[in-house]
């Protein structure tokens, strides 16, 4: 299967995301209030970082390894050794969620919200681990039904409630739980099948534990890098401003990141093929095609999100946080963008080369310097201090990986391709400023019309990403088909 196949299968489950993202900060945004919802925001990084800490590793092993079963003929064993790695990871997960409502269940909204995470946690265990292993034997269609039924029900019924019942911040969580259970029994099943006649064996958990560790360690520090802030934000600053800020967030930085993520998921599984079939060097050249797609699709994104950045804000983002959030998605869709080249594909040669431990120690780098710098920039700068931090420590976290990564395999970073995207991105911004000032939707609606018309004709003429090449392509492909 091409990359064009994978892309084409994973957009269902990309769309549903972006669906899901814009329409929760139009939603929650408005029902919610500035300091539920930011209180709901602080509530999903809490999840995140528990998830990731206590059964990230095994769902990892589980996706890398998931290749080497096969080629074995021992998919059984694969299976149960993974739920059984899951289900022990997932029990310490509940623990830590435990003792943590122990402390918090006396602060409003905060005690009856634990049980939720903790709910939301069992079933995650099981979707996810069962995602990862259809990304990793190809599954595609299977992958995007369960991410448009559990991702775009679960903000469904999440509004649902929010609009009816007076919840708070805990409503889109139960309407996330509810889409989520149904994925989990149905792949639950499917799990418990594939793993029947299956044994787990220690020495393959250990080998499991020895790759998957260091990628959850790194993938937490991913996690303190981008959500740190907002547990500081809320010391410093309060709730409301947390809602502020993740409202910017959930517009700017969730959109490039999904644009980055998509051609990545896709791309991902066929790099691992081929670096297992023809080594590194043969992995780093096919991971062009990856790079140039990432930047073909995210940085005009950025670029697009970071001039219609007032209406945008207007149409999306309800009143009492729309002015601040403003501010900042300029600055936090090229953060975005940033993050997005560091997870996706800065991190993709520590994952072939299984030396996630090392990527897990560089990493300690900009989570650390993003703590100093929210704790010197936020009493000083306010909540621009905490999105100064954030560029500057995704900034030194892609040079970094970067740089080290380049040591292991060698990818072919496309840095003229680079450069006729980055000018195509310049365009479009005369085409967005000639556009009268008439606020809210309409506005929104004819700058990205005329910022995308401009960067599309300008990729063309310039062939950026070789876009000429491939529309000739299937144009000739399509005139043959129909002759």
């Amino acid at each position: 299967m091409s990359l064009l196949q994978h892309l084409t299968g994973y957009a269902p489950a990309r769309l549903a995301h972006a669906l899901a993202a814009f329409g929760g900060v139009y939603v929650f945004t408005r029902l919610l209030g500035a300091e539920e919802y930011g209180r709901y925001a602080l509530l999903v990084s809490l999840l995140a970082m528990v998830h990731t800490a206590s059964v990230t590793w095994a769902e990892a092993a589980a996706y890398r390894f998931a290749g080497a079963a096969r080629g074995a003929g021992k998919t059984a064993d694969h299976y149960a050794g993974a739920l059984r790695l899951v289900g022990l990871s997932g029990l310490g997960g509940l623990m830590v969620l435990a003792m943590l409502w122990i402390v918090l269940r006396q602060i409003p909204g905060y005690g009856p919200a634990i049980p939720v995470l903790g709910a939301l946690l069992i079933t995650g265990c099981l979707v996810q681990l069962a995602q990862e292993t259809h990304r990793a034997e190809m599954r595609v269609e299977r992958y995007s039904l369960n991410e448009v039924v559990h991702i775009l029900g679960g903000f469904a019924l999440g509004s649902a409630v929010a609009w009816q019942l007076d919840f708070g911040a805990v409503s889109p969580l139960i309407g996330l739980l509810t889409a989520r259970s149904v994925v989990a029994v149905r792949e639950g099943i499917w799990l418990a099948r594939a793993a029947k006649g299956g044994r787990a064996s220690l020495h393959e958990s250990q080998a499991w534990f020895a790759y998957g560790a260091p990628v959850a360690a790194a993938l937490v520090l991913d996690i303190v890098l981008s959500a740190s802030d907002r547990f500081l934000i809320a010391a410093f600053l309060g709730e409301a401003a947390v809602g502020a800020y993740a409202a910017g967030y959930g517009v700017a930085d969730k959109t490039v990141l999904m644009l980055c993520a998509w051609p990545a998921i896709a791309a991902s599984p066929l790099l691992m093929a081929r670096f297992e079939a023809a080594g590194a060097t043969a992995a780093g050249k096919s991971a062009k095609a990856l790079i140039t797609t990432v930047l073909l699709t995210a940085l005009p994104a950025a670029t697009g999100l970071a001039l219609v950045a007032q209406p945008l804000s207007e149409a999306m983002i309800g009143t009492a946080l729309r002015d601040q959030a403003a501010a900042i998605i300029p600055w936090i869709a090229f953060a975005g963008l940033l993050n997005g080249l560091l997870v996706y594909v800065a991190s993709e040669p520590f994952q072939l080369t299984r030396r996630t431990g090392l990527r897990a120690g560089l990493m300690l780098v900009p989570a650390i310097l993003n703590i100093g710098l929210n704790l010197v920039l936020l009493p000083l700068l306010g909540m621009m201090g905490a999105v100064y931090a954030t560029v500057i420590s995704y900034g030194v976290g892609l040079v970094l990986l970067a740089a080290i990564g380049n040591r292991l395999v060698q990818l072919d970073w496309p840095f003229g391709e680079a450069i006729k995207i980055a000018l195509a991105c310049v365009a479009m911004a005369p085409a967005v400023w000639v556009v009268p000032n008439i606020g809210g939707w309409p506005q929104l609606a004819f700058e990205a019309a005329a910022g995308g018309a401009v960067y599309a004709f300008t990729t063309f003429m310039l062939d950026a990403g070789g876009v000429r090449d491939f529309v000739s392509v299937r144009f000739a492909s399509k005139v043959r088909q129909e002759s």
